[in-house]
């Protein structure tokens, strides 16, 4: 079973995922938040919210009153305004698609990469135009 990365919006108490495999974000997280650092917008990491994982990993029971780990996350999750996830996003897809540095050492995951943080940011700007908050989930 793979681990990937979810794009998420929170609002008015609602989670909505985009429910998309970000397998290469995920793989290429730590490069990525190097990135993020020399573009000087926050590591995509401190958007990452780790209540869906926990819950599969370590078989942690649901809050009572709770039947999905949305809504454990709606309440307890890490999120961020969707305006500033669109500032990071931009300034790291601008940044990888100006460099195109290699991810990975058997095989440059790069365009991947790529159209991973285009469809993220994609999620992001629609979930800024509600005035959400925006994350993204480990989901395995």
């Amino acid at each position: 079973m793979s681990t990937v990365l979810w794009a998420n919006r929170l609002s008015d108490g609602a989670v909505v995922s985009d429910q998309s495999d970000k397998y290469a974000l995920h793989k290429h997280l730590s490069q990525l938040d190097r990135i993020a650092t020399a573009a000087g917008s926050p590591r995509l990491s401190s958007w990452c919210d780790m209540i869906d994982l926990r819950s599969n990993v370590e078989d942690l029971s649901l809050p009572e009153g709770m039947t999905s780990t949305d809504q454990w996350m709606a309440i307890d999750g890490v999120w961020v305004d969707a305006s500033e996830a669109v500032r990071g996003l931009a300034a790291v897809l601008e940044a990888v698609e100006t460099k195109r540095p290699r991810f990975g050492l058997l095989r440059n995951d790069c365009d991947a990469v790529i159209a991973e943080l285009r469809e993220s940011l994609a999620f992001a700007r629609d979930a800024a135009e509600k005035a959400a908050k925006f994350n993204f989930s480990v989901v395995m």
